[in-house]
């Protein structure tokens, strides 16, 4: 089963607005939360790691 080049545009665009979302969290999260210097920085991390990772999905939906 193959997707449509604009189904595989819009999974794109979705990701990467999801990635973007998530490099906001971890810039505006750890700096407004009461947390422990060591649990702003597994925010900070988690945040990170997920928008890399949902601009990666974005890129192969791109490539593909």
């Amino acid at each position: 089963m193959t997707m449509s080049p604009v189904l595989r545009n819009l999974v794109s665009d979705l990701f990467v607005n999801l990635s973007a979302g998530w490099f906001g969290a971890a810039f505006i999260t750890p700096n407004f939360s009461q947390a422990k210097r060591a649990n702003k920085f597994l925010l900070l991390t988690v945040n990170i790691t997920l928008g890399i990772f949902c601009l990666s999905v974005a890129y192969f939906f791109k490539t593909l």
